[in-house]
């Protein structure tokens, strides 16, 4: 049970009371003048706040325990005797902190009770475990949210890397859980620049051009399942992938990877979306402008790429070849038929070109 106690301070004179309710035996009300503000403290009955005291004294009661906390700057909260001494008089310590910021610390105690000042966090504004800051003087507060967690109310979940860079402010790659609806994912978020530039890249496909998985035709191109989504917790690893940042992920920039004889490289891509999926689930064709040479440099020099057509982007397809990612290539001088390729998700190879290359190749977004 909670017992309002209410504080009129003068201006002249902020942190002094002179309007209270007591919480032994009746109500005495002093009538203030017009210039005053109001205080409330609420008692939490049989709690302690476990944090270093300011002061300890013995009052004959809770107001004038109350008012020694508010002649004092630096008090926010009382820890009060739940009963008299020998003496006839309370136990009375000032706190320099409060409940909002100590959640943990207040404990049960059959000896004494807590009284705080009345706080914008008396609603518990903050969501997913977020702690709520108050600032007496001008009733607001702030909400620290717990690691995972954006938003004024920290009513946000981390829905890309990008989102926790922002937050984090770290170039260190680490584990991160992304939200989608009622959907958590947990990922490894590269961080800082390791070949596609500074920020937060948030995985989404990691291919090995040695299976089948992610050939032209499969059907993960296209629709919104999940393959081995633990192989999104590892680095550039060999461990193929696909997320649900395929389907949920938004970005400006794709960052294209090949591993080749133990080389890794990137490439990156400016092209803006509401997901992967969006730009390829379609069959629709959406050019690229990086150029041959960026695709050749991205596996190595020994990579065969015809030197006619140069056809690249999303969905690139002729008579004969296709890539979901990539680029296409012709001895002739036109794009009907095109022999060579290098990309991901081509025809006969899921990463790399069409002669001699089968890459590890990633997909991450930002």
């Amino acid at each position: 049970m909670f017992l309002v106690f209410i504080f009129l301070l003068f201006i002249i004179w902020p942190n002094l009371l002179l309007e209270a309710a007591a919480s032994q035996g009746g109500h005495n009300i002093y009538r203030p003048p017009q210039s005053v503000r109001q205080h409330v403290f609420v008692r939490e009955e049989f709690r302690y706040l476990n944090v270093p005291r300011i002061g300890s004294y013995t009052v004959d009661n809770s107001i004038d325990c109350v008012f020694k906390c508010l002649s004092h700057t630096s008090c926010f909260s009382v820890n009060l005797a739940a009963s008299r001494g020998m003496d006839g008089k309370f136990w009375c310590e000032l706190l320099p902190s409060d409940k909002y910021r100590n959640s943990t610390e207040l404990l049960g105690n059959k000896s004494s009770h807590h009284f705080v000042i009345k706080s914008p966090c008396s609603s518990s504004p903050c969501k997913n475990e977020g702690t709520c800051v108050p600032s007496y003087k001008n009733g607001i507060f702030e909400c620290l949210c717990k690691k995972g967690f954006i938003g004024e109310f920290c009513e946000k979940g981390f829905k890309s890397c990008k989102d926790a860079y922002n937050s984090y402010k770290s170039n260190a790659s680490e584990l991160v859980t992304l939200h989608f609806g009622a959907k958590t994912t947990s990922v490894l978020c590269q961080m800082g620049d390791f070949g596609c530039g500074d920020g937060g890249w948030t995985p989404v496909m990691k291919i090995d051009g040695n299976k089948n998985t992610f050939l032209f035709s499969s059907g993960y191109w296209t629709d919104k399942s999940e393959f081995n989504p633990s192989g999104g917790t590892t680095s550039f690893d060999s461990q193929e992938t696909k997320l649900p940042t395929y389907w949920n992920t938004p970005f400006s920039k794709v960052c294209l990877g090949m591993k080749v004889n133990g080389q890794l490289r990137f490439t990156v891509i400016n092209s803006q979306a509401s997901s992967l999926h969006s730009l390829i689930a379609d069959g629709q064709y959406r050019s690229t402008s990086l150029g041959r040479n960026k695709w050749i440099a991205l596996t190595d020099s020994k990579a065969s790429l015809q030197p006619n057509c140069n056809k690249e982007g999303f969905d690139t397809q002729t008579i004969h070849r296709r890539a979901r990612v990539g680029i296409l290539g012709n001895n002739e001088n036109d794009c009907r038929t095109c022999d060579s390729a290098i990309g991901f998700g081509v025809d006969n190879r899921a990463c790399g070109d069409l002669s001699s290359i089968r890459a590890m190749c990633y997909i991450l977004v930002q």
